[in-house]
């Protein structure tokens, strides 16, 4: 390893070029390695005891430095220890050949300008395989982020005309109200526009959100190529490391390299645990004189010092080790690398993949006050904002995973759309998967019904007309089926709407017709693993609006439980299991006992709903 008097530090930014080749057997059968072979090329920070390949089947590598020291580089033939010495020097001393290197420290992670800064190296030297590489990875990056800045831009400036329409539509809005020269029962020409405007660009927001999510996965896609890259180069040095220990071997004649044996774990499984226990034992009759352990580049043994390094009179035949290894997500690699008295060497590498299941939670969020052939709600929309901002700011949900259709956007196909094609596509078996509907609901005779009662039960979208419900609405039998086409097994749907057909609430009174909302229909629809469903209220109830709230009744204490009031236990998070009862009995309180919630369902183990901050 030679110090290059180039000085890293943690988090620069910075690219290695390396040309060259290595003839390792000179006079021998050819043994000529390339700098781009992928494991050749290794570098290491400062005195740290671990060290790296440069380059896996590249001739460049542009990386951020994970720690701080000199750059120290070098060439690897045979086995190292982990300061990237040499167990055999005396193998290195007949090579022929030379590996040139090139070290750019970049002043900041800028891959436009890293692009422009290759792309005329190679005009320059269009032959230079590692100007090449290095090029293709810069370009792939820098598309990636001109995109994303184009579209984030986009994102804000959308940000900004929503707020500034939304600010022209209040002043607009008072400003009608307190001019007495303009009939009160004439709505605003402008604050329609406005309205009309303000619905397009949050739509166009949403689109503009899932780009983002869609670019981001581009680039994790772009990384896991790449590690893909490493990972057959790490193959191809592992060959080529134990042809080289072979040749050593017939060199000094019939000697034997350590044995090692690993009780466990064993090569490639798979857990969700964050750590293991590696056991095992490493033998040689001559006596073991260095035993490594490193998992991820990260030094397990020794604790102290380089290794077990004693006088060869003390050398111990056999050494067992016990070690508890921490696991990242994803792939782990653990080496276990043994060096007896003669300087033979011995490795075992495993490969243990840390299961992180994936618990994504996407959502649905209603809320419609203006509907076009139904008489109008006056707090839904309050309704669902509000349940949407709690999704987002305070669990933390990223917003491109939230849909949220207010009034005019609620239409039948829109919604079709969310609940059909989006949130089956994106949902995972993993995942959660969150249902809030604040509107009407409606039922119609149905002699067909399963439910023992002969109605069918509706949501309304914004365009639902009475006159023709079966074709205008959603039926519940179809919310049933919606829920088993999502692959989720956490499945929670939240209405506050009822369907009683009594008057007031909200409910629609069609026909004349006040049905019983039945334990049956209930189980219907939650009908399958993992599905909860609470309504706002029960049989033959209505689901009300308070002027105090400014929310639906129900609504209110659902937010105020999932804000903190519902964590009886006070560890932080708040499950289903302790948000229904306190829902049920303040909302019967604060209703005199004319609103009662319903929750039916059941979820393996606990089902937590709410973070507390």
């Amino acid at each position: 390893m030679i110090n290059t008097g180039v000085w890293i530090e943690e988090g620069d930014q910075y690219t290695i070029l390396a040309t060259g080749t290595i003839d390792m057997w000179p006079g021998g059968p050819p043994h000529i390695y390339k700098a781009e072979d992928g494991w050749l090329v290794m570098a290491r920070y400062g005195n740290s005891y671990a060290f790296e390949p440069l380059n896996r089947g590249r001739n460049s590598d542009t990386i951020v430095a994970h720690d701080s020291g000199y750059l120290h580089v070098g060439y690897k033939e045979g086995s190292v220890d982990l300061m990237g010495n040499p167990d055999n020097p005396d193998s290195y001393k007949d090579d022929i050949g030379s590996i040139l290197i090139d070290v750019i420290v970049w002043k900041e992670e800028d891959y436009v300008q890293i692009f422009e800064f290759f792309n005329e190296m190679y005009r320059r030297d269009p032959e230079n395989r590692a100007v090449a590489d290095a090029l293709q990875y810069a370009k792939n990056n820098k598309e990636y982020e001109i995109a994303r800045q184009q579209v984030v831009k986009k994102v804000d400036e959308t940000k900004q005309m929503i707020e500034e329409l939304k600010e022209q539509k209040a002043q607009t809005e008072t400003g009608s109200q307190t001019d007495t020269s303009i009939p009160s029962a004439v709505p605003s020409t402008k604050t329609g526009v406005d309205q009309e405007r303000i619905v397009k660009l949050e739509t166009r927001l949403t689109e503009l959100m899932a780009e983002v999510a869609q670019l981001d996965e581009m680039k994790k896609q772009l990384e896991e190529e790449r590690k893909k890259t490493e990972q057959l180069s790490q193959a191809l040095e592992e060959t080529a490391g134990r042809e080289k220990d072979l040749l050593n071997k017939l060199s000094v004649g019939v000697k034997a390299a350590p044995v090692i044996v690993v009780a466990s774990p064993s090569d490639g499984d798979r857990t969700e645990s964050r750590t293991i226990q590696l056991t095992g034992v490493a033998e040689d009759d001559t006596g073991i004189s260095q035993i490594n352990i490193n998992a991820n580049n990260k030094v397990i043994l020794p604790k102290n010092g380089r290794g077990l390094r004693v006088k060869k009179i003390e050398l111990p035949k056999r050494y067992h080790f016990n070690e508890r290894i921490a696991l990242d997500k994803g792939l782990n690699t653990i080496t276990i690398r043994s060096v007896d008295a003669d300087g033979l060497a011995a490795e075992v590498v495993l490969r243990i993949t840390r299961i992180e299941r994936r618990r994504n939670v996407w959502a649905l969020v209603v809320g419609i006050n203006e509907y076009q052939n139904v008489r109008n709600l006056k707090y839904a929309v309050n309704d669902a904002q509000a349940f949407y901002n709690l999704l987002v700011k305070q669990n933390q949900i990223p917003q491109e995973n939230v849909i949220i259709l207010i009034d005019q956007q609620a239409s039948l196909r829109n919604l079709r759309r969310a609940l059909g094609t989006q949130l089956k596509k994106r949902a995972g078996k993993e995942d959660m998967v969150i249902i809030f509907f604040a509107g009407h609901g409606a039922t119609e005779k149905d002699a067909s019904s399963p439910d023992g009662d002969g109605m069918e039960k509706y949501l309304l979208p914004v365009d639902a007309e009475l006159d023709d419900i079966y074709t205008s609405a959603i039926p519940m039998r179809e919310i049933s089926h919606i829920f088993r086409r999502i692959k989720s097994e956490r499945i929670i749907f939240i209405a506050d709407a009822c369907y009683s057909g009594a008057s007031g609430g909200r409910t629609v009174n069609v026909s004349g017709i006040r049905s019983s909302l039945s334990e049956a229909f209930l189980d219907r629809v939650v009908s399958g693993k993992g599905t909860i469903i609470i309504t706002a209220s029960g049989a033959n109830e209505v689901s009300m609006e308070s002027e105090e709230f400014k929310h639906g009744i129900f609504t209110y204490f659902l937010l105020e439980g999932l804000k903190g009031k519902a964590d009886f236990d006070g560890d932080g998070l708040v499950t289903v299991d302790e948000l229904y009862p306190y829902v049920s009995d303040n909302v019967a309180r604060a209703s005199g006992q004319e609103q009662h919630p319903v929750k039916k369902g059941t979820v393996e183990g606990r089902f937590v709903f709410g973070v507390v901050r």
